[in-house]
């Protein structure tokens, strides 16, 4: 099989949403945006070896992809609009791409966001999304609107994706673990619900600790955070125990929750928001002045999170 092959065999679908007027298979995605909404963009491209094991499967590989990428949606409060995907191959595995275009499909199905087109290359194994989200104009969260004396939350339990990186190979690897890494989930729906709740908000990738620093740094705020209220699984407490759980928590990577920071006045909005979508939110400090993070007894916390070319 060519690249176009591949392409009709694999990408193409014919149920498309009204708003694309034209997806895969010409020069470019034509795409409907309603005029009250912005579009949000981003693109991530996920590496074998370094986003992925060698040996994962292609289920893996396309849920990963696809998680990563959505949670930047979730992190803007946008509802997810459409998805290009470049896919770059060492060889055109039938296999290998049915696995994946299937994995690729039910995500796509999953968050209601077309894949509109991308692009095929052969080389070493990569996988690069451009996602897009609509989000009401003026609604969109950023990392740079939060205030002194916001509350700092966090989505889920935070760590279980590292602790599954240092579990991989293991025979009795703990598979919840091995899941939270495996299949992430974007958390689109309390995106959504945020908005008009919350100040600002990124998701938790390269570690908790090093995203709530952009997010301090671009609000030009501090934090202080209380370690003792740094949601951790059972799953992770149990493999790791506390001390070094707590250290995946700050500044492991993969978790793919939120962080986001609210004034107090909306805590019970908060709580609401965490029942309705029966997610765990925890509210772990508060902003202050300065620029330092620090934890409950004014100790420096410094994010040591996942940085390409560092």
């Amino acid at each position: 099989m060519d690249e176009f092959d591949i392409i009709r065999r694999y990408f193409l679908d014919a149920l498309m949403p009204d708003y694309v007027s034209t997806g895969p298979g010409d020069d470019c995605a034509v795409l409907s945006v309603p005029s009250d909404q912005s579009l949000c963009v981003s693109t991530d491209t996920l590496l074998v070896g370094v986003h992925f094991p060698f040996n994962a499967t292609p289920e893996i590989v396309a849920s990963r992809a696809f998680g990563a990428n959505l949670s930047d949606l979730a992190a803007m409060g946008a509802q997810p609009h459409a998805v290009t995907v470049a896919l770059t191959l060492p060889d055109a595995d039938t296999e290998w791409l049915e696995g994946f275009s299937n994995a690729a499909r039910g995500c796509s199905k999953l968050h209601l966001c077309p894949v509109v087109g991308g692009n095929l290359t052969k080389g070493d194994l990569s996988v690069t999304l451009t996602v897009m989200g609509i989000v009401a104009k003026e609604f969109a969260l950023l990392r740079s609107s939060a205030e002194v004396g916001d509350d700092v939350y966090v989505s889920g339990y935070l760590g279980d994706a590292a602790g599954a990186v240092k579990e991989l190979g293991k025979v009795d690897a703990n598979v919840d673990l091995l899941r939270r890494y495996q299949v992430p989930e974007p958390r689109i729906m309390l995106g959504m619900a945020l908005r008009g709740v919350a100040s600002a908000a990124i998701d938790i990738s390269d570690g908790f600790l090093s995203d709530l620093g952009h997010l301090t740094t671009s609000s030009r705020v501090g934090a202080t955070i209380s370690l003792d209220t740094v949601p951790l699984s059972k799953q992770l407490l149990t493999v790791f125990g506390r001390t070094a759980a707590l250290q995946l928590a700050l500044n492991g990577g993969d978790d793919y929750e939120l962080c986001f920071t609210a004034e107090p006045g909306q805590r019970a909005q908060i709580e609401t928001i965490g029942r309705e979508l029966h997610l765990n939110l925890s509210r772990v400090g508060k902003l202050v002045r300065g620029e330092a993070v620090v934890d409950q007894d004014g100790q420096a916390l410094l994010g040591t999170g996942y940085r390409h070319f560092s």
